[in-house]
Order: structure tokens, then sequence, then C-alpha cells
């Protein structure tokens, strides 16, 4: 397998960040029962300011039936590579071997920044907030007869209000 060069891995991560960004927040305003298809169900370590929560389904049943409607405004995001040969699960369950790698078999980190107002009323203050994730390959990305899943998960988060 030829190696992906600079720029293809950058174009590869900067997509997978833009395309997390432009969905994530909206579900969390807009969808919010569709929220725990963001994440890696197998390995998720998740926390909102400082407080451990278990996985995709508890972030989703605490923005279902906890948190008041938001709104979320993202001045800025921001990515990097971490690991260019992330070892990608199969859709057995297995790891890729060396010679099924893509040029997608790495793990993103992506930092988020902006304002989120709890509440309908457009009145209440906005809060500063600061995010941080790293994504990993969805070894079902491609669903079956056209289907297409989240090509992107979130293995990890940190979500911290600004004081």
């Amino acid at each position: 397998m030829a190696t992906a060069s600079e720029d293809n891995l950058t174009k590869v991560s900067t997509d997978a960040a833009t395309e997390f960004v432009q969905s994530f927040y909206p579900a969390l305003q807009n969808n919010r029962s569709a929220i725990a298809s963001f994440y890696d169900q197998t390995t998720s370590t998740i926390l909102f300011n400082g407080n451990v929560v278990a996985d995709g389904n508890a972030v989703q049943e605490i923005f279902v039936n906890q948190m008041p409607p938001a709104h979320y405004e993202v001045q800025s995001f921001d990515c990097q590579i971490i690991n260019r040969a992330y070892p990608t699960r199969t859709v057995g369950g297995g790891v890729k071997l060396p010679n099924q790698a893509t040029i997608k078999d790495m793990s993103i980190l992506v930092i988020v920044s902006g304002y989120v107002r709890f509440g309908e009323s457009r009145d209440l203050p906005q809060r500063g907030f600061s995010e941080t994730f790293v994504l990993v390959p969805n070894p079902s990305a491609d669903g079956p007869k056209g289907k297409r899943r989240r090509e992107w998960l979130v293995q990890t988060q940190n979500f911290r209000l600004v004081v």
C-alpha cells in the first residue's frame, strides 16, 4: 500500500472535523435522539465539566431528559492527526491487517470553542465553552444497501464551560 501524502492526510482529517462539527452541534440543538450515534460504543471516555459520563447513550439520555434546550454557536475549531496508523476494527470486530488499511485509518484530535445558551429565551446569557474530541474511524460506516453511517465516532470527549 502506498503511503498517503501529508496533503491527503490533512484533507481527510480536516474534512472529518468539519463534517463532525457541522452535524454534532445541530444534533445537540435539534435532534437529541440521534446523539448516541456519534459515539464509539466500544470505548468512550466522556467528561462534562469534570464529571464522567458512561457512554454515548448516557450523553443522549442527559440531553433528552435533563438538559434544557440549548443553542450552540461554534466560533472556531481545529484538528490534528494523532495516530496515522490507528488500529481500526473490522465490521466483524477484529483489527484490520496492514494490507487492509486505508487513508481513513487514523485518529483525529478536534478542538472546538464557542458559546452556548441553555434555555429557549434569547435574553439568557451565553456561556463560553471549550470542547476536545478524539475521533476514530467507524468500522461500519458503509452500511448495507447504500445506507451510510457516520464515518467518524467520538472515542474521547471533554466539555468545559468557560468561567
